[in-house]
């Protein structure tokens, strides 16, 4: 009999690092103190323009370069270019457009923007435990925390005792996968402190090597904001509620029967749509055709509660890994 696990951007658990617990004040004061000091993104003094050389574990290293440049949050312009694919996105107040040469955008450049956006993470963190320690021959502070009202996974975030810098962040992967961040060589700009060398590491393996090669001010041309022709076009607005898996009975699974105790798994982009039907259905790793062609045909009878802006259901597009195991 085959099990299917399904672990998707909005949707997941994790395991907890020390066990449940409640609200530590002191521990939340410093989480929240350490991630909105080097939160970029949040009212800047200027606008500025960010470049990044990174390097991401596609099927070998592949170098890659991201250029953002940044107003606010509902006015920004970015570009990133890997491997012949290359996007385009653009944030117009609750507007965002993607243009690209492919029909997915690939995993690990979404990891990459979760990935410079870490400390924006603190909003929704309730932080529970800490432990003090040293690494390296640093003082450290390190915190459970766990997202209110969601099931993300429970973090364990280790910040420096001195100067409050975010050092690292790794949590558990319903997939039993382990995700590390880690954040060093701090520089300071318009009153925060940014991270100029980011990782990202699944199970010990080094997925992404970011460097930050230049952060400065810079004028935003409004002439940036103009989509172009085909963009994608997407509605987001501030406090927008993710899709929503609804519970499925027997027969959403019942096409993996054929594939008998076999092993499989992959990432997928799909699109939620207002009615909460999937559509735009794209795999974006290579497997076993049979074990494809039969994932696409069950997840095309899922049903999802669509992704809400107030009371207004909106199309969201979503991306996960699944895996079905004997």
């Amino acid at each position: 009999m085959n099990m299917l696990v399904v672990a998707a951007v909005f949707l997941g658990s994790g395991i907890p690092l020390w066990g449940s617990g409640g609200p530590n004040p002191a521990a939340q004061q410093l989480l929240v103190a350490a991630e909105q000091q080097a939160d970029l993104f949040h009212d800047p003094m200027r606008p500025f323009q960010l470049d990044v050389d990174f390097t991401a574990q596609l099927n070998v290293p592949t170098q890659g370069h991201l250029t953002l440049k940044w107003e606010a949050k509902d006015r920004w312009w970015s570009r990133v270019v890997i491997s012949g694919f290359e996007q385009v996105r653009i944030q117009n107040g609750e507007i965002q457009y993607t243009s690209r040469n492919l029909s997915f955008t690939p995993v690990r450049v979404v990891d990459l923007n979760s990935l410079l956006h870490f400390a924006e993470n603190s909003e929704g963190l309730m932080a529970t435990k800490q432990k003090n320690r040293a690494r390296d021959g640093v003082e450290t502070t390190c915190m459970q925390a766990q997202r209110k009202n969601r099931m993300d996974g429970v973090h364990e975030i280790c910040v420096d005792a001195g100067s409050h810098e975010v050092l690292s962040d790794q949590w558990q992967m319903p997939l039993h996968e382990w995700h590390k961040e880690a954040f060093t060589d701090y520089v300071e700009f318009q009153g925060r402190r940014f991270p100029r060398r980011l990782e990202l590491e699944v199970d010990e393996n080094r997925l992404i090597q970011a460097n930050v090669t230049s952060l400065k001010a810079a004028p935003f041309d409004q002439a940036l904001l103009v989509p172009p022709q085909g963009a994608i076009e997407r509605r987001l607005c501030a406090g927008m509620e993710p899709p929503v898996a609804l519970k499925h009975r027997g027969p959403a699974y019942q096409g993996f029967a054929v594939l008998g105790g076999s092993v499989g798994e992959t990432a997928i982009s799909m699109t939620i749509l207002t009615d909460g039907s999937v559509g735009d259905i794209q795999l974006m790793s290579e497997g076993d055709r049979l074990f494809n062609d039969t994932l696409v045909k069950a997840i095309k009878t899922w049903k999802f509660k669509p992704a809400m802006c107030g009371a207004d259901p909106v199309i969201a597009d979503m991306q996960m890994f699944v895996r079905v195991a004997p």
